[in-house]
């Protein structure tokens, strides 16, 4: 299947990957460190599940510029040493880092984070020194960075200068046939394949084709129907389509051969129809209570079915949008 020849308007609009790359790396986070920092992969016990601190983050988070978007994720393991350490994640996810100062302010936010976070970590322990912070960015869009940013501040011969690494991910197009390779038996690397389509095709009505052949290649993977659908879910929400192609697409991966149908028809089916409730529960709650902010856009995009059914029936007679989410 290809992408239309034709020319209808372009559908250029603001992609949402802030959501999809948080539960992205909740839902497959070893995956995701083995991909994007292997050395980092084998220092971890991955027998000890790893801790997601959104709350500590948030507490020594501070203030950014209106209309700019990342995704910061502080992550707590267990070593093999059997020391606990702290991951943390910052993710570049709307527009490119252009020039300098950019680049300067991007180093100068990791090295506060790190500070704060090491500050507080002290502080609830009762530390003496601090504890161990791994730092990674990671950007979306840019490329020519490097792999690694430095951050000095130096006046009359004192300073710091801190050093992490960085991933651009479009450093990645250039090996995607290593990905496929990947992609049996580490799901992120999906993830990885869906980002690049969405960053080359910014315009939507180019996307069906590409869209499909990914999804029609995860049957090759053989991903668990849970696995898949998780992947499913993650791959819709990065390469959003118009309405319209977004229904012949639905159509096309329903016409897909009888084998594996099960496993991977019916998880499309799901993810699917778990969008079209959440889309028409947003619509709803912006025409009877005006525009909606981002956390409730994750709260309902995240839910599941059965919630999603009774936040549809509550706003029928909601005074406030509390009443919605009301059990």
């Amino acid at each position: 299947m290809s992408a239309r020849n034709t020319s209808p308007p372009a559908t250029v609009t603001t992609d949402d990957h802030d959501s999809p790359w948080k539960n992205g790396l909740e839902w497959f986070f070893p995956q995701a460190i083995a991909l994007l920092a292997s050395r980092v992969y084998t220092k971890i016990d991955w027998s000890v599940p790893a801790q997601f601190l959104d709350k500590e983050l948030q507490a020594i988070a501070f203030p950014y510029k209106k209309g700019r978007r990342f995704v910061d994720k502080l992550v707590q393991v267990r070593l093999l040493n059997g020391a606990d350490a702290w991951l943390l994640i910052h993710i570049e996810v709307e527009g490119r880092l252009s020039g300098r100062k950019a680049l300067r302010r991007f180093a100068w936010r990791m090295y506060e984070y790190r500070h704060r976070i090491q500050t507080r970590i002290m502080q609830q322990r009762d530390l003496d020194l601090p504890p161990a912070i791994y730092s990674l960015g990671i950007l979306l869009e840019n490329q020519g960075v490097g792999d690694r940013l430095i951050y000095t501040d130096e006046h009359l011969g004192q300073g710091v200068r801190f050093t992490f690494p960085v991933v651009e991910l479009e450093g990645w197009r250039g090996r995607w046939d290593e990905l496929e390779s990947l992609a049996p038996r580490n799901p992120f690397a999906v993830l990885i394949m869906a980002q690049l389509h969405a960053n080359h095709h910014p315009n939507k009505r180019t996307r069906l084709g590409p869209k499909f052949e990914l999804v029609r290649g995860l049957r090759r993977y053989g991903y668990a129907p849970g696995v898949a659908g998780q992947v499913l879910h993650l791959v819709d929400w990065m390469i959003a389509l118009p309405e319209d192609l977004e229904l012949e697409y639905v159509q096309a991966v329903t016409d897909l051969s009888e084998e594996g149908k099960m496993a991977y028809v019916t998880s499309i089916e799901r993810v699917t129809r778990l969008k079209t409730e959440a889309n028409m529960l947003l619509r709803l709650i912006e025409r009877r209570f005006g525009a909606v902010d981002e956390a409730t856009t994750q709260r309902i995009h995240s839910a599941k079915s059965p919630s999603l059914e009774v936040w549809l029936l509550n706003i029928l007679d909601a005074e406030t949008l509390e009443d919605v989410f009301r059990d």
